[in-house]
């Protein structure tokens, strides 16, 4: 264990990945109905955000960048999506092309964090923030296309990017308490 006061904020990030992965991916699986598009962004906006952001000036408090930088591309980048939300109209599936260029590069660059968390030897987090790039990355290709069939698939890619987050959440904090016994 380092040297710093306080724990790790990467268990918060990741939490708040969980939490609006889920909520997104329910809308492109279409498990939430469409009359609930705007509710999408103003709950991405009041939980997840905050959630990430928070952790974000944390990490860089604590000299830890890689969880500094991951955790503000999230935060960013779930503001971003929930802004498009909250002042967007439903439509075609997925997200609109320009919101779809800028999740190819939120997807880029958590590969920087991805990178120096492996170079860490951070391999649940490194495993976390690919996932997370991955789904991005898919969310990006299927406003790109506009087709029901790769929302869903950026949809089940966010639930699997869900359960990664949560147990890669659970694992750091665990560890950072068994740690301190």
């Amino acid at each position: 264990m380092r040297d710093r006061p306080g724990a790790t904020p990467i268990p918060i990030t990741f939490l708040g990945l969980t939490i609006a992965t889920t909520l997104y991916a329910g809308f492109e699986t279409q498990i939430l109905p469409q009359a609930d598009f705007h509710t999408l962004g103003w709950l991405l906006l009041a939980i997840p955000v905050p959630l990430q952001l928070v952790p974000a000036v944390w990490g860089l408090i604590r000299g830890e960048l890689a969880a500094a930088t991951a955790s503000s591309v999230l935060g960013a980048t779930w503001l971003a999506l929930a802004v498009a939300t909250i002042t967007g109209s439903v439509g075609a599936p997925g997200p609109s092309k320009a919101e779809s260029l800028f999740l190819f590069a939120s997807a880029a660059a958590l590969v920087v964090s991805v990178v120096t968390e492996l170079v860490d030897a951070k391999f649940v987090a490194a495993i976390v923030l690919f996932t997370a790039a991955c789904r991005f990355a898919l969310t990006g290709v299927s406003g790109l296309t506009h087709t029901q069939g790769w929302a869903t698939t950026a949809g089940v890619a966010g639930f699997v990017l869900a359960g990664v987050a949560f147990a890669g959440a659970f694992v750091v904090e665990l560890r950072s308490a068994l740690s301190r016994r």
